[in-house]
């Protein structure tokens, strides 16, 4: 039986308040992944509106939205009835969350070329979850400490590897997309993501600035 737009709204809000319960805050996405409400300033392109991150009160600043409080997570679907997934804020506290995203729509292969980046550099990624895209690709879901500061990246470390930090997000598990649904791999779901490794996390930090 296909799933409703409606079903799926309700899906992706049950996978959501799933996620905060674990202390990741989230945000409905749209089919097309980006976040399902639209900016209250779109209408105003006043430099003081188009830096604001949520401190109007209003709903509609993207990541910024983020929240693991059940009753705004509530809110937030309410005010995007078409939402048919959720995103996961990369960066936050309790699990500082990085994401690497495998991504299969390029050329390269991008798993060999992060085994190859582990053999050169000598870690090793540990047991974490694991998310699978419609498009084969793969989600890998890493913690940074609390100082740390990871930046969004894509291609950087490796063709084909994107990394997901602060101010990002990963499509969560559960999603429904306009090419299909976002699963955790199979005996992932139950880990906790792993803590990122030191020697992949000095890679994915910006070089440090020349004093």
């Amino acid at each position: 039986m296909a799933t409703t737009d409606r079903q799926a709204t309700t899906l992706a809000l049950a996978h959501a308040l799933s996620a905060a319960e674990r202390g990741l805050a989230v945000i409905p996405l749209s089919r097309t992944k980006l976040p399902a409400l639209r900016s209250p300033h779109r209408a105003g392109p006043a430099p003081d509106q188009s830096s604001c991150h949520g401190e109007c009160g209003r709903f509609g600043h993207g990541v910024h939205d983020a929240s693991t409080d059940p009753a705004r997570i509530r809110e937030l679907f309410a005010a995007a009835p078409w939402a048919t997934g959720y995103g996961i804020a990369c960066g936050l506290a309790p699990h500082h969350l990085v994401g690497v995203d495998l991504d299969t729509k390029s050329e390269t292969d991008s798993s060999a070329a992060l085994r190859e980046l582990a053999l050169r550099h000598l870690f090793t990624i540990p047991p974490t979850v694991v998310v699978l895209t419609p498009s084969g690709g793969r989600h890998l879901w890493l913690t940074g400490p609390p100082e740390a500061v990871v930046p969004n990246s894509a291609g950087r470390l490796a063709p084909g590897i994107d990394i997901r930090g602060a101010g990002g997000y990963l499509v969560g598990p559960g999603s429904r997309t306009r090419h299909g649904v976002y699963t955790t791999a199979p005996g992932t779901s139950h880990l906790p993501p792993a803590p990122c490794p030191p020697a992949l996390l000095r890679l994915l930090l910006p070089p440090p600035r020349s004093p």
